[in-house]
């Protein structure tokens, strides 16, 4: 009888170890299937995955008159160093430095530095923008004071300033367009 006990308390102690076994790597599978799936979807989302969107494509397609997807080694080699295709007048407008004090919570005062040039179209899109400068610097200074050191962190700070940034002087020049803004040095102290 003290046999048969026994081997049935190492017959369930066998059947629980291959049961606990089965359950770790089945939970093992769902954490990665989770964690993959999660990485998946984030990437998606920021756009790790390819370029535009097949609206986005469409309708880039219906303003330039070329197909989505057709072109596209044509259209990189075309470039220049400029950033535009060969042939097209690309003109810089350069800003004064713009020396601001961010927004912050402690007692030391924190300064951004920066110097901007802004890309443009043609030459008469710059004259356009150059007589309106003073309103320009005037958008740009009332934003920058607003922010915070750590809203310009990392490359997700510097893009959203960026996107601000030109929306603020397109906002500001209209009918006249800026196509970029680029940063030629950034301080944040």
């Amino acid at each position: 009888m003290a046999e048969n006990q026994a081997q049935e308390t190492q017959a369930e102690e066998e059947g629980a170890k291959k049961g606990g076994k089965s359950k770790l790597i089945l939970f093992a599978l769902v954490g990665l299937l989770l964690i993959g799936g999660g990485g998946g979807a984030a990437g998606f989302f920021l756009g790790w995955f390819g370029g535009k969107g097949k609206a986005e494509a469409e309708e880039v397609a219906e303003e330039t008159g070329k197909e989505p997807g057709k072109d596209k080694d044509k259209a990189a080699k075309d470039k220049d160093g400029k950033g535009a295709a060969a042939g097209e007048e690309v003109v810089f407008v350069e800003l004064p430095d713009l020396l601001v004090n961010l927004r912050s919570s402690g007692r030391r005062m924190r300064y951004l530095k920066l110097r901007v040039a802004l890309e443009v179209a043609d030459e008469e899109q710059a004259e356009r923008i150059k007589t309106l400068l003073p309103r320009v610097i005037d958008s740009f200074q009332l934003y920058l004071r607003a922010l915070s050191v750590d809203e310009l962190r990392g490359a997700v700070g510097m893009e959203q300033l960026k996107e601000e940034l030109l929306a603020r002087v397109n906002r500001v020049v209209r009918p006249a367009r800026a196509e970029d803004v680029l940063f030629k040095e950034i301080l944040v102290q």
